[in-house]
Parts: structure tokens; C-alpha cells; sequence
């Protein structure tokens, strides 16, 4: 797997110049998005797209993309390489792999432990109260999630509270999902990714 993020706080969006390197349904999706930030992160995820399939198979065009029922992004010119996008604050982040993958970023803020109760199993909200960082330690749980429903191709459909990210795999239909943490260089976010092994 591999994962590619991007700092999005110098891009403008309301500078033309990024069109050229977008698909015409990126397009579409910023100029429907209202916030600048928004719109920022938008294309961000898809540059990263855009460069993480150049440097797999020395495209120049855009990506080519669409998205499945559950809203799963898939590439159409290349069904066999699994993508993954996600992006928050000034980050957005691409992940890449053979297997299927699922990416989260979260800007980290005040935990809310009345969301952990109602989200997330006993033991993670346990793990939670237990921790020394209790932002850090809920953000990791819900990135995981986050990124393991995304894996899976089940969007929001299937209950959060429905499993346990506690351990770095996860069963899930007689297959195995591996998660890993990444650390971010400016202090505040939580980054995980979960794919097929």
C-alpha cells in the first residue's frame, strides 16, 4: 500500500489553472461546494490521485473515475489498482494499493465521548476513558473505522458500533483487514488506512 498526502493550504481554489489537471466530474464537485477550504481539499484529493496513477503507470491525462451504489470511488481505466481518498483541516490524502483500501484523516478537536457511546463498542469507548490522550485516542478509533467501512465498500450502511478496531486486524467476512497509523507532521491530526491482506 501506499499513501500520499498533501499539505492543501496553498492551493486557491477559485484559480482556474488547477482545471487542466482535474476530471470534468471533479470539476462539477468543486463548483458545487460552497467553502473555499472545501473546495481546496477537493482538489487536493484528486491531484493526489492524479500523481499517485501517474507514478504507478506514466499517465499525463486525469484519472478517469466513478463511484460504485455505496459511493466507492473506483478508477475505470485501471479496475485492478484500489484507490482511496480522504481529506481534513489542510491535509487531503490518497491511498493506493492492489488490495482494496480505505484512508481517514481527521483534524483532531474535542472528543465527543456522547458520539464514542453511541458509535463505537464498550471496549473502544473504554479504551477511550482509559487513555492518557483522549482526543488522540478517539480520533484513532474513529479514523479506523472510518477507514475500514471505506475498505469494505459499505459506506455508513453497516453500524460502527457493529465491530471493534481495537486490534490491528479485523475479521470481516472470512477476510482480513489490516489497519496502520500514520503520523502527520503538524500535531493535531490522525491518519489510518485499512486494506485487504
Amino acid at each position: 500500500m501506499k499513501l500520499y498526502i498533501m499539505n492543501i493550504s496553498k492551493i486557491d481554489p477559485d484559480n482556474n489553472k488547477w482545471y487542466k489537471c482535474l476530471s470534468d466530474k471533479r470539476i462539477e464537485k468543486v463548483e458545487r461546494l460552497k467553502k473555499a477550504d472545501k473546495k481546496a481539499q477537493s482538489i487536493g484529493a484528486e491531484l493526489l490521485l492524479n500523481y499517485a496513477v501517474k507514478q504507478k503507470y506514466k499517465t499525463k491525462t486525469p484519472v478517469k473515475w466513478s463511484t460504485d451504489g455505496n459511493g466507492k470511488l473506483y478508477l475505470i481505466d485501471y479496475p485492478d489498482l484500489y484507490v482511496n481518498l480522504s481529506h481534513s483541516g489542510c491535509y487531503a490524502v490518497c491511498a493506493v494499493n492492489n488490495t482494496p483500501v480505505g484512508v481517514d484523516i481527521q483534524r483532531g478537536r474535542e472528543c465527543d465521548m456522547k458520539m464514542a457511546r453511541r458509535f463505537f463498542t464498550s471496549e473502544e469507548t473504554y479504551y477511550i476513558n482509559s487513555s492518557l490522550d483522549k482526543e488522540h485516542s478517539f480520533f484513532k478509533i474513529w479514523t479506523r473505522k472510518e477507514s475500514f467501512v471505506k475498505a469494505i465498500g459499505k459506506g455508513i450502511t453497516i453500524p460502527l458500533n457493529s465491530f471493534s478496531v481495537l486490534d490491528d486486524m479485523l475479521e470481516y467476512n472470512g477476510k482480513s483487514y489490516k489497519f496502520r497509523e500514520y503520523t502527520v507532521s503538524q500535531q493535531g491530526y490522525v491518519l489510518s488506512a485499512c486494506y485487504l491482506s
